[in-house]
């Protein structure tokens, strides 16, 4: 072997444990049963050790196996490796077993979608994240009185909360969803003004769809205007040809791709929207709430 190929050479970790552990034990036998293998598996690993190594590692004495003067020098090397893995399983096997720490985190309607992978990944963070599907409204008043968390909700870029902390995870255009054979499709891009003869669909009091949406048509007043309570309900609206409504791009995403509804843009400032998640002020955040702050992020 040349010194370029030593410098190169890369050792399979599970052949250097079971050396350790023929020297340790001095029998390929009681070797295989320590580990939970077959003796010509254990076998097969010596060999192939000792053919990487290109030097005898070991001689058979009998039922016993002895090192030879290159098996010594490896053996310590060897058993570094073995207390280290041993070492690193069980650790993993602590962190199984240490119980989660229970999360509720609430959910604007427009961020739903968002739960189920969320939970997921919290589970990577030794967190059990419980979802609470709240209107907007009710999310802040959530976190204040300590039933939530933290609350992931949609709101304007100006707005504030008393109290509370704002963390910005991501970000959202507001368009205007209507019919595929709604009359404004072939304009592309409206202006407010041209909402004066629709009927508008407006999504829940105190949401922050509807409050940035009552700021882009400030001085227009629809035809019509329809209180359907949720997003969700203002897109289905859209799909029956009830009227249009305001949403924010990505929550009706799968319907323009699937053809139900059209998406346009609006001729006007304020289309961002926000997504924050609202957490306790920072000094009295705990540590596993503050954990969330990037697992929402990463999800945008």
């Amino acid at each position: 072997m040349t010194g370029q190929e030593a410098t190169h050479m890369r050792v399979n970790p599970e052949r250097l444990v079971t050396f350790s552990v023929v020297a340790q034990l001095g029998s390929v036998s009681r070797a295989a049963q320590a580990l939970n293998l077959s003796q010509p598996a254990v076998s097969g690993q010596l060999r192939a050790l000792q053919d990487q190594i290109g030097r005898p590692l070991y001689v058979r004495r009998g039922r016993g196996v002895t090192l030879t003067e290159d098996g010594e020098r490896l053996l310590p090397h060897a058993q570094a490796i073995a207390r280290t893995l041993h070492e690193v399983g069980e650790q993993i096997t602590d962190l199984r077993r240490r119980p989660l720490t229970p999360l509720r985190v609430g959910f604007s309607f427009a961020l739903t979608g968002l739960a189920s992978a969320a939970a997921r990944r919290a589970l990577d963070l030794g967190l059990h994240l419980q979802a609470d599907t709240r209107p907007a409204a009710d999310l802040a008043q959530g976190v204040r009185d300590g039933t939530l968390a933290a609350a992931l909700l949609v709101t304007s870029p100006q707005r504030t909360l008393p109290d509370l902390d704002l963390h910005r995870v991501g970000e959202d255009q507001l368009r205007l969803a209507v019919a595929p054979g709604h009359p404004l499709v072939r304009q592309g891009y409206v202006a407010p003004h041209a909402l004066r003869g629709e009927t508008l669909l407006w999504p829940a009091r105190g949401s922050g769809v509807r409050l940035q949406t009552e700021r882009i048509l400030q001085g227009v007043v629809p035809a019509h205007g329809l209180e359907v309570g949720s997003l969700w309900a203002a897109l289905e609206g859209v799909r029956r040809g009830d009227g249009v409504a305001v949403l924010p791009a990505s929550f009706m995403a799968r319907d323009v791709q699937d053809g139900h509804v059209r998406s346009l843009g609006l001729e006007a400032p304020s289309v961002t929207v926000l997504h924050v998640l609202v957490t306790p002020p920072a000094a009295l955040l705990p540590s596993a709430t503050g954990r969330l702050i990037g697992l929402f992020a990463a999800l945008r």
